[in-house]
C-alpha cells in the first residue's frame, strides 16, 4: 500500500527552538519536509530529524532561488513554506542600538521574507499553496529595539498586503506571532498551559499554530498571536 505524502514543505531559517519544533511536527504529521539554514544548527537538526537540507543565505536572492529550486525538485514539487528566519531580539534602548544592529535586524527579517515570497511563490502548482511566516507578538517587539520592531512589522505588513495579490493564484499568506518561546528544546518540554504566565513557553505551541494555518484553506492575510494572552493584557497599574 502506498503512503500518500500530505504536503511537500520547505522550512527556511531553522534553529533549535521554534524552527526545530515546527519541522518535527510537520514530519510527524506525515509531510515531506526540507530545511534551509545559513548556519550549522540547521544542518544538524535536519540530520537528526531525517529531512532534506540546503545551506543558504536567505539575504541573497539568487542563492535563495537555487536552494528552493533544488529542494522542490528533490521533493517532486512544493506545496507549502514556513519562513522562520529573523531574530536579533534584544532589549537595548535606542541609544544602545548602532546602525549595524538596526540594519541587521531590519533586513534579516524583512529582506529574507521578501526573497522567500518572491522565489517560492513561483514554484507552487496551479492548485496553489500556503506560506506561513514567523513574526513576533506585540509584547515581544514592543520590548525590543527599533530595528527588530521594524523588521517584524515589515513581515506582518508584507503578509497582509500580498495576501490580496496572491489570492488570484490560490496562495494563502499568514503569519504566526509568538510570545517569548524556549529556544533550545525543539518543543520537547511542555510548559504549563495556563495563560498569563511570565515564562518562555514551549515551542510546540507555535508549531501547532503554524500547522493549523498551513492546513486551513479559508484563512489568508492573518497574523495569529501565540503569546499566552500577554499582548491583550492591561499593563499593571493602568486600571487605577
Amino acid at each position: 500500500m502506498t503512503v500518500r505524502i500530505m504536503s511537500r514543505i520547505i522550512v527556511s531559517g531553522v534553529g533549535p527552538g521554534m524552527g526545530c519544533s515546527i519541522v518535527r511536527l510537520l514530519k510527524k504529521n506525515g509531510n515531506e519536509v526540507s530545511v534551509i539554514s545559513r548556519g550549522e544548527q540547521g544542518k544538524k537538526i535536519a540530520g537528526e530529524l531525517g529531512v532534506g537540507y540546503r545551506k543558504c543565505d536567505l539575504m541573497d536572492q539568487k542563492s535563495t532561488e537555487e536552494a528552493f529550486a533544488d529542494l522542490a525538485k528533490s521533493m517532486g514539487g512544493l506545496d507549502s513554506v514556513v519562513h522562520a528566519a529573523g531574530g536579533f531580539f534584544t532589549t537595548r534602548k535606542l541609544a544602545g542600538v548602532d546602525e549595524n544592529l538596526f540594519k541587521s535586524a531590519l533586513l534579516n527579517n524583512a529582506v529574507t521574507l521578501y526573497n522567500v515570497l518572491k522565489v517560492s511563490s513561483g514554484l507552487f502548482p496551479d492548485s496553489g499553496g500556503s506560506i506561513v511566516a514567523i513574526s513576533a507578538a506585540r509584547n515581544v517587539y514592543m520590548n525590543s529595539h527599533a530595528g527588530y520592531a521594524a523588521g517584524k512589522g515589515a513581515i506582518e505588513y508584507m503578509i497582509r498586503a500580498l495576501a490580496n495579490e496572491f489570492v488570484e493564484r490560490n496562495i494563502r499568506l499568514n503569519a504566526v506571532a509568538p510570545g517569548l518561546v524556549a529556544k533550545e528544546d525543539c518543543g520537547n518540554q511542555k510548559s504549563p498551559d495556563r495563560l498569563g504566565i511570565a515564562i518562555r513557553h514551549d515551542a510546540s505551541y507555535v508549531a501547532e499554530a503554524v500547522v493549523s494555518l498551513l492546513s486551513n484553506h479559508m484563512i489568508t492575510g492573518q497574523v495569529l498571536e501565540v503569546d499566552a494572552g500577554f499582548s491583550s493584557m492591561i499593563p499593571s497599574g493602568s486600571e487605577k
